[in-house]
């Protein structure tokens, strides 16, 4: 039963829900992510958001690559250094990841607080 609770699939350690917002660019921004599964490619206009859910095991890593018009950026959105600023510590609940692109760069944090607010910008354009 208590793995049941903890994971929906085997050696999920919890579950993470990965937010990607485009912050302050006026332009659209592709977005393509990918992982344990592919999300494909995004357009997201300014303020726009995608999210989606994923089982956390060792190992997990998710990549993301980023077009703003003639300008690209692969980065990664979720590994084991970024996992400390986006896990609270209860395996019970859906923990949460967010990141903002911006014109200046991309900026990661673990709770949903208004900019500049303790965010972490951890690559630049």
């Amino acid at each position: 039963m208590l793995s049941f609770c903890i994971a929906s699939s085997p050696n999920t350690i919890y579950e993470l829900r990965m937010y990607v917002t485009n912050s302050n660019i006026s332009d659209n921004i592709v977005v393509h992510a990918y992982g344990s599964d592919d999300q494909g490619n995004h357009s997201l206009a300014k303020n726009e958001e995608f999210d989606w859910k994923f089982g956390v095991k060792f190992g997990t890593h998710y990549q993301g690559e980023f077009w703003w018009g003639s300008r690209y950026k692969s980065i990664a959105l979720y590994n084991d250094d970024i996992s400390a600023s986006c896990f609270n510590g209860d395996v019970f609940r859906v923990q949460r990841c967010y990141w903002l692109v911006r014109e200046d760069g991309f900026w990661n944090h673990g709770r949903n607080v208004s900019f500049p607010g303790g965010w972490t910008r951890r690559e630049t354009w």
